[in-house]
Parts: structure tokens; C-alpha cells; sequence
């Protein structure tokens, strides 16, 4: 179980460098911060939004991603030589991503559903490759938990587990978005969105329900972590599910609500 010191920030980033360092995700989080610089210097626009946003977004999302699987892996009872090789090739895709959507910004193109010309196809589909294979090293991680389940207490583990499993349906979720070809249903891609986000106001949009699940990844481990802290026995377990079933309703919710072509914000 985590101690309480680790919590607060000194101690979280110390822990975090110390328990995966190709995984403490400095090199994302300096990016996010360049990215904001660019913001305010880069008046150009794509899709009624500046360039530089989406790097920006996907720089915070991969930094909260990674440090969250290099804080759980040494957790997960998986070997040193395992934790290595699994940090390594998540660093190594999250690494290539970005790269590869600030490129695009940077040329002023769009980096995803964009297969034409020949350059910008290649890089979509590197994209996809990097993805799919981020995607396939996070289920092993999440098949090992329940095929080899962590000394942790019983709501810490399930937490993560439930996580992990949320985290690979939303996964799922976005190869649906690639499929489809467009983030947004019913309503042209340039459509008004929330700020920063950019969430469609007029029409469905995928990437809701993509952010929320993904995001489970962080909420449901933590649900377990604190319902662990008030007891151990079946109460804590029933807490972390009705968490987990809460939570992945509202991702369905948005994900039905998107396929109707409905705007979470109208």
C-alpha cells in the first residue's frame, strides 16, 4: 500500500522518478508547458482552434498516462526485467505519438484523418501502429494482474484492474473513431466546440466518451486505493464497484449519446 508522505507533491514527483524513470514522463510535461508557449506566439489556426492545442493536449494526456503506469508497475508483481521492457515500449510509442502530432502542427496540417497526401497518410498510419501497439503492451499488463493478482489489498487491486480494463475499451473506442473516419457525428469537424476541448456544441463527438474511459485509468485505482484506507472486507470491494459501474455508465452514456449524433453540452 502506498504511504501517506507519498502523496504530497514533493513526494509524488521523488516517487515517481524513482519507480520508473523512463516513465516519469518529464520530457511530456516540458512539452505541455512549450506547447503553451506556442499558443501565445503561433496565431495560426486549424479546424477553428490553434495549431498548437492538440499537441498541447495530447502532451498533458500522455504525461498523466505515464506516470500513472510507471507509479502502478512496480506494484503489478511483474519482474524488473518485465517492468523494464513494458516502460520502455510505452515510453518508446507515447515518444513517437507526439512527435509525430507536433510535426503536423508545426506543418499546420491535421495529424489524425488525414490520409492524403502520401506524407500525411504515412504519418496517420505510424500513428495507428504506435497506438496499437501501446494498446496491446497495456492489455498484457491488465491480463498479468488477473492472471498473476498483485500482493495488494483487495480494493486497491480491483481498482486497478477495473482501470486498466476501462482504460482498453476506450482504447477500443478510438479505433472506432478511426474506422468512422471523423471524431464528430453529425456535424462538420470545424463545428463549435467547448474551449480547448473543443467538444462539439451541435452534434455528437466521440472523443468524450475516448476521454473518460481513458481516463479510468487514473479515477478507479484511486477509488480502490482510498476505499482501501477506510477498511479492508467486502465494503471497501463494494465501494470500488459501485465506483467502477458509476463511472462506466457515464462513459457509455456519452458514447450512445455521441452515436446519436447528440452533443453532451448542447
Amino acid at each position: 500500500m502506498e504511504t501517506h508522505a507519498q502523496w504530497t507533491p514533493t513526494g509524488i514527483v521523488s516517487e515517481l522518478r524513482s519507480r520508473h524513470r523512463p516513465l516519469f514522463a518529464v520530457a511530456n510535461a516540458a512539452l505541455a508547458v512549450l506547447f503553451t508557449a506556442l499558443m501565445l506566439v503561433d496565431d495560426r489556426t486549424l479546424l477553428g482552434r490553434n495549431v498548437w492545442t492538440k499537441p498541447w493536449k495530447f502532451a498533458v494526456s500522455i504525461t498523466i498516462f505515464t506516470a500513472t503506469m510507471g507509479w502502478l508497475l512496480p506494484r503489478l508483481s511483474l519482474s524488473e526485467r518485465r517492468q523494464h521492457w513494458i516502460g520502455g515500449a510505452i515510453a518508446t510509442t507515447m515518444g513517437i505519438e507526439i512527435t509525430l502530432i507536433s510535426t503536423q502542427a508545426a506543418r499546420g496540417v491535421r495529424s489524425h484523418f488525414n490520409l492524403a497526401p502520401a506524407l500525411d497518410g504515412a504519418i496517420a498510419g505510424a500513428m495507428g501502429l504506435t497506438i496499437t501497439l501501446n494498446t496491446v503492451v497495456v492489455s498484457y499488463v491488465f491480463w498479468h494482474t488477473v492472471r498473476d493478482p498483485p500482493s495488494l489489498s483487495p480494493a486497491y487491486r480491483l481498482g486497478i484492474q477495473l482501470g486498466l480494463a476501462l482504460f482498453l475499451l476506450a482504447s477500443v473506442e478510438g479505433g472506432l473513431m478511426i474506422a468512422h473516419g471523423a471524431h464528430s457525428v453529425g456535424v462538420a469537424p470545424d463545428s463549435p466546440g467547448l474551449p480547448l476541448l473543443n467538444w462539439k456544441l451541435t452534434g455528437g463527438d466521440l472523443r468524450v466518451a475516448h476521454f473518460i474511459g481513458l481516463h479510468g485509468l487514473q479515477v478507479l485505482p484511486l477509488a480502490g486505493y482510498l476505499a482501501a484506507r477506510r477498511g479492508e472486507g467486502w465494503r471497501s470491494t463494494a465501494t470500488v464497484w459501485v465506483v467502477a459501474l458509476a463511472y462506466g455508465s457515464l462513459t457509455l452514456v456519452t458514447f450512445v449519446l455521441a452515436v446519436l449524433g447528440l452533443p453532451v453540452w448542447p
